[in-house]
C-alpha cells in the first residue's frame, strides 16, 4: 500500500520479450535499500524489484500492464514518479494507494499561474461514479485532491512543491496519465450493491 507522496526516478533500460519488458529504473535512495520481491509504485503501478544493480532497480512487467497504463509509452531517459510501500512507523501524507492502476486518461487543459499549475483531465465515463469535490485521486501514482467535477471531467491544482517533486510538470495538453480512484469509493460501492442483492 502507498501514500501518493513520491520522488522522481528516471527509466534507465527497457528489454522487451515476449512476456512483457524489463523495466530499469534509477533511483539511488530506493536502490540502496529495496530488496528482491520488495514492491514499488512507478507512476502509481505497483511493481516488483526483481533485481537490484548498483543505482538501478529491475521490475518485469507484463504484457497486460504494459497495456493498461502510461507503461507502453516510456522511453529510457523518462522521469517517473517513485514511491516505496506505507511504512506502519509512518505518515500517511496522501490517501490509500494500492499501485493498481485503474484506467488512464487524457489531460485537456493546462492553466500556468505564478502560484499554481491548474489541470483538467478527462475520466473515462465509467469511472465518474467514484469521483467527488475535494474528494481523493491518484494521478501517475500522486496523491491530489478533486477541485471540481465537470461531468467527465475533473479539475486539479498542482502547487509547486509538488511540480518540483513529480513528473507532473513534464505533462501537456493531449498527454496520457495513469489513474488510480479513491478505494474507499470502490469498496462502498460493493456493499451498496450487495446490500441490495
Amino acid at each position: 500500500m502507498f501514500t501518493g507522496i513520491v520522488q522522481k526516478g528516471k527509466i534507465h533500460a527497457i528489454t522487451p520479450s515476449d512476456e512483457g519488458w524489463e523495466l530499469a529504473i534509477t533511483m539511488t535512495d530506493f536502490a540502496a535499500i529495496v530488496q528482491l520481491g520488495d514492491s514499488v509504485a512507478i507512476d502509481g503501478a505497483c511493481l516488483t524489484v526483481t533485481k537490484v544493480e548498483q543505482d538501478n532497480m529491475y521490475f518485469f512487467v507484463s504484457t497486460e500492464s504494459i497495456a493498461k497504463t502510461t507503461i507502453r509509452n516510456y522511453k529510457v531517459g523518462n522521469t517517473v514518479n517513485t514511491e516505496l510501500p506505507m511504512q506502519p512507523n509512518g505518515y500517511l501524507g496522501g490517501h490509500y494507494v494500492l499501485g493498481h492502476v485503474d484506467a488512464t486518461a487524457k489531460v485537456t487543459e493546462i492553466k500556468i499561474t505564478p502560484t499554481a499549475w491548474f489541470l483538467t483531465i478527462q475520466v473515462p465515463e465509467q469511472f465518474v461514479k467514484y469521483v467527488v469535490y475535494k474528494g481523493s485521486i491518484a494521478i501517475n501514482g500522486v496523491s491530489l485532491t478533486i477541485n471540481e467535477v465537470r461531468d467527465q471531467l475533473i479539475d486539479l491544482c498542482i502547487i509547486p512543491t509538488t511540480l518540483d517533486k513529480t513528473n507532473i510538470n513534464q505533462l501537456s495538453v493531449e498527454s496520457i496519465v495513469n489513474i488510480e480512484f479513491d478505494i474507499l469509493a470502490k469498496y462502498t460501492e460493493q456493499l451498496l450493491l450487495k446490500r441490495n442483492v
